[in-house]
């Protein structure tokens, strides 16, 4: 794979996973994650998080929203309670695809030091990577 072409795919899978890294930059929503993981198929509800935090029920509810707008959870209503629990086996795979792309990426740039791409043609090929993603 060329230079370009590792830089369009480096570039569209990190506009993928915006929503999920902008949903693990906080570390409160970090926490609930890990109650998450440690809780099970059978997951918790918002009073179960809220306990022995520091946050009220409707941050937690807050954080909840995000990580699910993230796809990072799911939810199931159980008579009048909603159970959250994770549902980032997938995403982790894709974020570890992620990664190997950007480590690819470095080799790639390692062995060409003597040629670096300059910024015209970097910003033709972001420019091709936003086209590909708008028509996607």
């Amino acid at each position: 794979m060329n230079q370009e072409e590792e830089l369009l795919k480096l570039f569209k899978n990190v506009n993928d996973f915006i929503p999920i890294f902008q949903a693990l930059a906080d570390s409160e929503r970090l926490l609930i994650l890990l109650k998450l993981f440690y809780a099970g198929s059978n997951g918790k509800n918002v009073t179960e998080l809220s306990g022995k935090t520091r946050l009220s029920r409707p941050a937690v509810s807050h954080h909840l929203k995000v990580l699910k707008a993230a796809g990072i959870i799911n939810s199931r209503k159980d008579g009048t309670q909603v159970y959250y629990s994770l549902d980032a086996k997938q995403k982790i795979s894709n974020i570890e695809s992620l990664v190997n792309v950007l480590l690819n990426h470095l080799k790639m740039i390692d062995a060409n030091q003597g040629q670096p791409m300059n910024d015209d043609a970097l910003e033709r090929i972001v420019s091709k990577a936003r086209g590909m993603i708008k028509s996607a």
